[in-house]
């Protein structure tokens, strides 16, 4: 059971008393932190309200142009989203916090979520089925799985056009010889309970999709830039390309951001330039946990988890996904016990789906800008015009609508948007110029969970997990065997 607020002045008193506790923090001896602004800039002046006519005719203009992919890089919130949106401060969010984690796909994840209390949503029907490789002619229908640390599937860039299949979503077990049958199984309450629990209660999305059909790190370069400068693989960018990210254009207009990790992160790959020249942006998880704990969360907070080692938290298979779950979970709890609460919003979401199947066909995209996909084996005429396969897609936060499921096309650049909103920025790219922010997920005037709900502990199988952390030693060691030889 939830535990809410039963009136307004309630609530009012509790904000009340958490933005006050939020002020006072006391300060510690480590290195200088960034520059920490708890507001995205000044407040718009006072501008009378244009009629309804005119708003609306405005709003079916700038839907005709976002369908039409009519905004180009530069373009303000102002000018690309409706009149009735909100912007800036009206926006009443002061902490965003992605957990971006590896892997996995929204049918793979929720496919038994209709059985377990939330029927809006979106799932492979009973027909759906995949042809069996092995030449037998068996049609393959998605299995429940109990294992939680599954091998790799394949999801290169070829490996995805193949899995999608010109939108019949039939490639997703011949797409490689490592997939196997596996590629079609799904969790339950049992294994991912915590995360049911999370769909069960806060906003969750069913056309949410990955920016890019390939792998990690384009999809994670989109999220940030709103492009991955042309590349369709595990790649870094050039130096060059570095100074179009999300995190420049906040260290511009002097907006606090941080990018927490357990070790190592992608963005350090993506960005080597940006960590060496704003290397106090980068630190260690335990400095989120500390951080929200004395209410000092930055604008923006991205959470890194680990992808390597025994125990590794991002999910990415063969990483044991109720680990990752507990790691996700202590990210929420230290969000939701903070002082920044009730000015905060969390989002969990992946960067692609990792192979594993799922039934929705990606719908067109907008080109970010005029590079090709630099992968061998392409056409010269493909471009950046699809979104990758869906992935799960929750928001957490005060505002987030209860046991909501939104049914709106979304993907990276979509949470892009609704920061550059929050802060007043312009596009990187034609890719987020033309996206819409997920408000629908939001309601701002009567925010369902300024008393955090409560829920239940992930639970960490003991029997599976010491299975999975010998299979992630055998597989270590196996991969470091064949660097040495």
């Amino acid at each position: 059971m939830l535990r809410r607020f039963e009136t307004n002045a309630a609530a009012k008193l509790v904000v009340a008393l958490l933005t006050v506790t939020a002020c006072h923090h006391p300060e510690d001896e480590r290195a200088p932190r960034p520059p920490h602004r708890t507001t995205a800039g000044p407040t718009n002046p006072t501008l009378s309200a244009p009629s309804a006519s005119a708003a609306g005719a405005t709003t079916r203009s700038n839907e005709t142009r976002r369908a039409a992919c009519g905004f180009r890089a530069g373009a303000t919130p102002h000018e690309t989203l409706d009149p009735t949106d909100p912007v800036g401060a009206k926006i009443p969010i002061d902490h965003f916090v992605v957990v971006l984690q590896e892997n996995r796909s929204f049918d793979h994840y929720f496919q038994a979520l209709p059985a377990f209390g939330q029927p809006d949503v979106d799932v492979a029907p009973a027909t759906f089925e995949n042809a069996d490789p092995s030449g037998v002619g068996e049609l393959v229908h998605p299995y429940l799985l109990s294992d939680p640390c599954l091998p790799d599937v394949p999801h290169n860039w070829i490996a995805v056009q193949h899995q999608l299949g010109d939108g019949k979503m039939g490639g997703f077990l011949s797409s490689g010889n490592l997939g196997g049958k596996r590629a079609l199984g799904y969790y339950d309450q049992t294994t991912l309970g915590y995360y049911y629990a999370l769909a069960n209660t806060f906003a969750i999305g069913d056309r949410y999709f990955a920016s890019v059909p390939g792998p990690t790190f384009p999809n994670r370069m989109f999220f940030l830039s709103a492009s991955s400068f042309g590349y369709a693989r595990n790649v870094a960018p050039p130096p060059r390309d570095e100074e179009g990210t999300l995190l420049h254009q906040l260290e511009r207009k002097g907006l606090s951001w941080i990018v927490y990790s357990e070790g190592g992160t992608f963005e350090e790959d993506l960005f080597p330039r940006l960590r060496q020249e704003k290397g106090l942006h980068f630190r260690p998880i335990s400095e989120f946990f500390s951080d929200a704990q004395a209410g000092r969360l930055p604008f923006f907070s991205w959470v890194e988890s680990t992808f390597e080692g025994e125990r590794a938290t991002d999910e990415h298979a063969p990483a044991n996904v109720q680990v990752g779950q507990a790691f996700v979970a202590q990210v929420i709890g230290s969000v939701m016990s903070s002082s920044t609460w009730p000015r905060s919003a969390l989002f969990v979401t992946y960067d692609e789906h990792g192979g594993f199947f799922d039934h929705v066909a990606p719908p067109a995209a907008c080109t970010p800008d005029d590079e090709p996909p630099r992968v061998k084996g392409t056409s010269a005429d493909t471009r950046f015009d699809r979104l990758g396969v869906r992935v799960p897609f929750i928001v957490v936060s005060p505002f987030a609508k209860a046991h909501f499921v939104s049914h709106r096309v979304h993907a990276h650049t979509s949470v892009l948007r609704l920061v550059q909103a929050r802060a007043e920025l312009p596009a990187l790219t034609a890719r987020d110029a033309n996206d819409e922010p997920p408000f629908e997920f939001f309601d701002f005037e009567h925010p369902p969970f300024l008393v955090p709900p409560i829920l239940p502990r992930p639970l960490v199988d003991a029997v599976q997990e010491k299975r999975c952390i010998g299979l992630a030693r055998h597989l270590l060691a196996e991969k470091h065997g064949k660097k040495t030889r």
